[in-house]
């Protein structure tokens, strides 16, 4: 009896072990959950997210801003960039369309923005809000290409 006690012991102890082992964020299970979890970690300024949902040569893209970044760092420092001038940004899925690795995404995008307007003349404390599109291809729960599409005079009328 004593013989299985201890096993009965060692098992529990291997089995509080295993539990004990630090867990990584799952991974989402579809295209359209990455991109969701991609705009709430921008929203939360959240880079750590940024680099665990782009893939290492992922690419995202903003038309309208003639930016175009690969790889986590240059996209968080674009995010950064964002959070200095409008820092209560509230990015906004309005709808989503996902077919295999792609997803379309229609949102909307708030903010109070300090900074230059679009002809150059500098504003503060400017409430800002437009709509606009995003395509996303994903693969293995990372996102390769992510690019924005916006007509960005509209966000300051």
């Amino acid at each position: 009896m004593t013989m299985w006690s201890h096993a009965a012991g060692a098992l529990t102890v291997v089995g509080l072990l295993a539990c004990a082992v630090e867990k990584k964020a799952p991974v989402p299970e579809t295209g359209k959950a990455v991109v969701e979890a991609y705009i709430r970690a921008w929203n939360a300024h959240d880079s750590a997210a940024i680099d665990s949902l782009l893939a290492p040569d992922g690419i995202h893209e903003d038309i309208a801003q003639n930016f175009r970044g690969k790889g986590a760092a240059q996209v968080v420092k674009f995010m950064r960039q964002h959070v200095a001038s409008q820092p209560d940004f509230r990015w906004q899925l309005t709808n989503t369309i996902e077919n295999g690795r792609q997803v379309a995404a229609e949102w909307t995008w708030t903010s109070t923005y300090t900074g230059p307007d679009m002809t150059g003349k500098q504003v503060s404390n400017r409430r800002l809000s437009g709509r606009g599109e995003s395509f996303a291809e994903v693969e293995k729960g990372r996102i390769k290409r992510f690019t924005d599409y916006f007509d960005m005079a509209s966000f300051f009328r």
